[in-house]
């Protein structure tokens, strides 16, 4: 764990500069539970439309530790949930750059990585913006570049958060137990889960929902779906883009307000039976969803696990298969 004290946090960024602030926040957490604060935080300043920074992994540690009290059954939930995103998200690089030498998304391990996280600076130096704003840019392009020994505390924190993934699976199992009976807080722990399991695609369908999109694992064909009682239905992009896919999303849309799915394309059919090959993660998330009160948990989860017929390729693939590249 990064000590709190260590000047390294002014160096770590987040969604709005850097984390000078961030360790008076995390123990004024730890001091007096705020859930208007902890919210802004975790899903404003430490992971923003699923991006990631330096700053998220060096927190996650005091985040999970705060969950763990047994009183802090409300602390506990906030915080499940998000770890259970950052799994998620940690391990996705929505862009190809220089982060792509990194392991984990957002944390930057060589100069030229940390150098990007100051880019937006740069493209904009507060002109306009207010004395304050300028002065922030200033002090953030006043930053020394992080020497040897910083960039090795770095590394620090990529492996102290990658010990603590099977933490933050148990985590959610444990929250998962306390929150059955909520209607929407058990598929996202059940995402967490995945993820923590290696499970990436069958996290994000997960974190998604009763409805969405994948793509086709052996023809990367887009499919949207939604959910109809205890079936889920497809609607496949059956264009090259342009106007013909507004068309595609019309017909999932027209279904979705009717209640009905009169124009898809084909259904999945679900998973069924565990057996000898069915990996533990999944059979773990099986059980624990057969546990939840919201009958769609496990409807979604054994959908997502299921299985279909492209009318693209004409392929069988699982919902939940990596898409072909």
């Amino acid at each position: 764990m990064l000590a709190l004290s260590d000047p390294l946090w002014c160096k770590l960024n987040t969604a709005y500069g850097f984390a000078g602030d961030i360790p008076l926040g995390l123990v004024a957490l730890a001091e007096h539970w705020d859930e208007e604060a902890a919210g802004d935080l975790m899903h404003g300043e430490l992971i923003h439309q699923e991006t990631c920074y330096g700053a998220t992994y060096a927190a996650a540690p005091y985040l999970l530790k705060l969950a763990q009290p047994d009183d802090n059954v409300v602390q506990r939930m906030d915080i499940a949930v998000f770890l259970g995103h950052l799994a998620l998200c940690a391990f996705s690089r929505p862009g190809k750059d220089a982060r792509a030498n990194d392991s984990l998304n957002g944390l930057a391990l060589n100069l030229e990585c940390w150098e990007q996280t100051r880019d937006p600076y740069r493209a904009k130096p507060g002109k306009g913006v207010g004395q304050q704003m300028s002065t922030d840019h200033r002090d953030i392009m006043d930053l020394e570049p992080p020497g040897d020994d910083e960039l090795r505390k770095f590394e620090d924190i990529r492996d102290s958060f990658m010990a603590l993934l099977p933490d933050i699976g148990s985590l959610c199992e444990r929250t998962f137990h306390e929150h059955s009976d909520d209607e929407y807080i058990p598929r996202y722990l059940l995402s967490g889960i995945a993820a923590v399991g290696k499970l990436p695609e069958l996290a994000q369908l997960l974190n998604s929902g009763e409805d969405g999109s994948f793509r086709c694992a052996a023809c990367g064909t887009s499919i949207d779906y939604i959910l109809f009682g205890d079936l889920m239905a497809l609607y496949f992009d059956n264009s090259e883009g342009g106007p013909a896919h507004t068309r595609e999303a019309d017909r999932a849309m027209l279904d979705w307000q009717e209640g009905e799915a009169k124009r898809a394309d084909g259904m999945v059919k679900p998973y069924d039976d565990l057996d000898e090959q069915t990996k533990p993660v999944i059979a773990r998330l099986i059980s624990l969803a057969e546990q939840a009160e919201t009958p769609s948990v496990e409807l979604l989860l054994r959908n997502f696990l299921g299985e279909y017929r492209c009318s693209q390729c004409d392929k069988t693939c699982q919902v939940c298969a990596p898409a072909k590249a």
